[in-house]
């Protein structure tokens, strides 16, 4: 359940509830038949396939999360009779019970009654008849608890009520019948979960009341919606298809698909929703740096409300980011390493240097803001949220660097990058240069903020109601302290940017040797995503060389995914390819392809969507070329990976538009499927041209640059975003 958690502090976790959706079939003497299982991510249904004895008949069961009644756990089964007479029986278990959780203190269960009035609509289907009357004769007996998580994270600073759970379902009976005078007969058992009782019911009946075959495509049909606006295909190389079309799956199915229903996002863990507890290989379900560098890249692409909602959680927990800077004697909001419910510290007892020194994170917090903004350039939402957020940000890391009194130049002190093997370093390559984006980024925004339709301090979001519920007037930060009496952007350029002349590569920290092993990309991450322009091509090179040879086998799989787009980046195709196959081969496992946070052999985490996140950057970023900055977008030479024939991107979004990438041997097409702006193009050097709906534009043989044909950068000076090489 979304945003539901347990525990105080540091051992807070994703509150788990007993699943009663899961449902096996039981069968006489134990003799289990032969079973098939499948995934079909284009549905989103997991299916199992049973034969009975002697293949006397067949039963398929489907399980699903419905993506209209999104509170409901779905399980359906249809017991099909292939030969034989008289009554088919099978046995179900299920394999939890009330209460059953650790998390959650229930109140014992009620049983209560839900009418029909649907049933004579249904007495007349031959294949739902005998459902109803032995099981959901009117009125339908459902069971119903409720109760409230049992430990707050923060009594002290946050003194919410413990969480209400309120959980229903139907009833399950000890076996299925198919009677003598059947062919066919289906059932359904459906389980809902939500704070509100009210909301749960509601969406119990609704999903009781609908046909089986309706109840599948209200839910089958939002997915089959969903790949028609978005899919990646790879002509040729079925299996990376998959492995692409799963990483897809797995990442978007953590949001709602139907847009109509409103819905407080409440973070995306590593491991996504549906995992969590107090196991620490799952991340407990919470918030990482994971959610904005990793896998907000890819969403932010594939569909800006996700994204928004992705922002909107940090942007609803900056009062706990001001008093965690606070606390730590710093300006601006500090964002927790480890975030849950109320944005507090949440980092487990076992790792206090992680949450210490990892500072990082609220710099990536305004970099995910800067991605939005480049992506839709919505002054709406920048005035209302990005804003605030962005230039509290700004003062965190304004407040947050040292002065060198011999250089006359900025250090940043006693953190750790994104290499956890390193703790309270300076200088670290990425902290740096990601927390000068910051500063850069909030003096962007001021600007923007202060200079458009004539708005000083006032944000006044006029008639137009927010998606995520904010209050409209929102009032911006008043005017911020300067220090040294300069501003943002000039403290950003003399932070420094530890580099090697002799190797001419960049020491991911002062004090660095090289040789030393590390346990993840960390400076390599400045080619992407930073895409730092103060580094040419032959120091990012030696950067990817020196630190490939020292990467442990035993991190996590995007450091592959990086290091392919990087390669990519500069031309060495080969070396890319290779490393993409590194960054997936052995991280995703069989039948269903679910990706793990190691290879195999180690331990680490399961359905890690981070590695995904990764994976899907180095498709569309990698081979596909996109690019996003402040003012524009970018594809650069595309190419085609490893064994495929064909490879398209389709639906991408850019300012409102979709667009469409197909690369093949011979060329790679762009086009635009539908436009809400006046787009301009531009290919190589040459002068820009307006955007033409459903046009096929070659761009084989030349870099391509697509901006907005009305700049909102007339007065704002877009950044420079480089720091000082020391």
């Amino acid at each position: 359940m979304n945003g539901l958690y347990n525990g105080h502090r540091g051992l807070s976790h994703r509150a788990r509830i007993a699943n009663i959706a899961n449902i096996r079939l039981s069968f006489s003497g134990g003799n289990q038949p032969p079973t098939t299982s499948s995934m079909d991510f284009e549905t989103g249904t997991f299916r199992v396939d049973y034969r009975g004895p002697n293949n006397s008949f067949g039963v398929a069961q489907l399980i699903y999360p419905h993506q209209l009644y999104n509170r409901a756990i779905v399980n359906q089964f249809t017991i099909e009779r292939l030969d034989g007479e008289g009554d088919i029986r099978i046995g179900l278990v299920q394999a939890s019970t009330f209460p059953g959780t650790e998390d959650i203190a229930f109140n014992p269960v009620k049983t209560i009654f839900i009418s029909s009035d649907a049933e004579r609509k249904h007495w007349n289907r031959p294949h739902l008849r005998h459902s109803f009357a032995h099981e959901y004769s009117s009125p339908f007996k459902v069971y119903q608890t409720c109760g409230t998580t049992m430990e707050l994270e923060d009594p002290v600073h946050h003194r919410d009520q413990p969480r209400q759970v309120c959980a229903l379902w139907n009833h399950v009976p000890e076996e299925l019948t198919l009677e003598r005078s059947e062919r066919t007969v289906s059932y359904k058992f459906i389980m809902t979960a939500d704070e509100s009782a009210g909301l749960a019911r509601q969406d119990l009946t609704d999903a009781i009341r609908s046909d089986d075959d309706v109840l599948l495509h209200l839910h089958s049909d939002l997915w089959r919606a969903f790949w028609n606006d978005f899919d990646i295909t790879t002509e040729g190389n079925p299996k990376l298809e998959r492995t692409i079309r799963a990483s897809v799956f797995y990442l978007i199915s953590n949001f709602p698909l139907n847009p109509s229903r409103a819905y407080l996002f409440s973070g995306l863990s590593p491991t996504g929703l549906g995992r969590g507890g107090s196991n620490l290989a799952d991340y407990e379900g919470h918030s990482f740096w994971d959610t904005e560098i990793w896998m907000f890249p890819v969403v932010n692409l594939i569909e800006s409300s996700f994204a928004e909602m992705m922002l909107d959680y940090r942007f609803r927990r900056m009062d706990a980011a001001r008093q965690n800077a606070g606390a730590s004697g710093f300006r601006g909001t500090k964002y927790p390493w480890e975030s849950a419910w109320s944005g507090i510290e949440v980092t487990q007892p076992c790792c206090p240097e992680v949450a210490q020194f990892q500072h990082h994170i609220t710099a990536d917090i305004s970099f995910a803001l800067r991605l939005y903004f480049s992506a839709t350039q919505d002054l709406l939402w920048l005035r209302n949220q990005g804003c605030p957020l962005a230039q509290a940000i700004a003062e965190f890391w304004a407040s947050r660097i040292s002065p060198d009194p011999v250089t006359g130049l900025f250090d940043i002190k006693d953190v750790m990058g994104p290499d956890e093997d390193h703790e309270n370093v300076t200088n670290n390559a990425y902290t740096n240069v990601v927390a000068a984006y910051a500063l850069y980024f909030g003096d962007l925004t001021s600007c923007l903020c202060t200079n458009n339709d004539g708005d000083d301090n006032t944000v006044d979001a006029g008639n137009k109601a927010h998606p995520m519920g904010l209050d409209k007037g929102v009032v911006a930060p008043p005017p911020r302290t300067m220090i040294n009496g300069g501003n943002w952007s000039a403290l950003a350029k003399r932070l420094k940017l530890i580099y090697d002349a002799e190797n001419d590569y960049h020491p991911q920290f002062e004090g660095y040797q090289l040789g030393t092993v590390i346990k993840q990309a960390d400076t390599v991450l400045l080619g992407y995503p930073l895409q730092y322009p103060g580094m040419n091509s032959i120091t990012r090179s030696n950067d990817l060389r020196f630190y490939e040879s020292v990467t442990r086998r035993s991190g996590p799989a995007m450091t592959w995914a990086i290091h392919a787009i990087n390669h990519l980046d500069l031309g060495e195709t080969e070396k890319g390819s290779q490393l993409f196959e590194r960054s997936h081969k052995n991280y995703v496992r069989g039948p269903f392809a679910v990706w793990s946070e190691v290879e195999p052999g180690l331990n680490g985490a399961t359905n890690f969507i981070t590695g995904a996140g990764g994976f899907l950057q180095a498709v569309i970023n990698g081979f596909g070329g996109v690019r996003l900055f402040l003012d524009r977008m970018e594809i650069r030479e595309t190419k085609l990976p490893t064994s495929t024939k064909r490879f398209k991107i389709k639906g991408f979004n850019y300012l409102g538009a979709k667009l469409s990438l197909t690369i093949s041997n011979n060329s790679s097409i762009l086009q635009f499927t539908s436009l809400t702006r006046d787009l301009i193009i531009s290919f190589g050097n040459s002068d820009f041209d307006a955007v033409t709906l459903n046009k096929q534009y070659d761009i084989s043989r030349a870099n391509i640059v697509i901006k907005a044909k009305a700049s909102i950068y007339s007065i704002c000076k877009i950044p420079e975003d480089v720091i000082h090489k020391f």
